[in-house]
């Protein structure tokens, strides 16, 4: 599951790919991914998709809390 961090890491390997460096890296936690061939097709796929499993992960955690009452008191 991706998280807000992973999405800002991918977003600056984007602006690292578009700022004229060769070698993009994703770190995020212990884990790091060294990109030296990727074009910006494939990083803004990977944003996409990143960004499409945010808003679904967020949209699921939404809570609705209501109470009843007969009226008697």
């Amino acid at each position: 599951m991706y998280t807000q961090e992973y999405l800002e890491a991918v977003e600056k390997a984007i602006c690292d790919l578009q700022s004229g460096k060769r070698v993009t890296s994703v770190s995020y936690g212990d884990t790091h991914v060294q990109y030296a061939t990727i074009n910006l097709d494939e990083l803004l796929k990977l944003r996409s998709q990143t960004k499409a499993s945010l808003s679904e992960s967020n949209s699921r955690k939404r809570q609705v809390i209501f109470s009843t009452s007969k009226g008697v008191q």
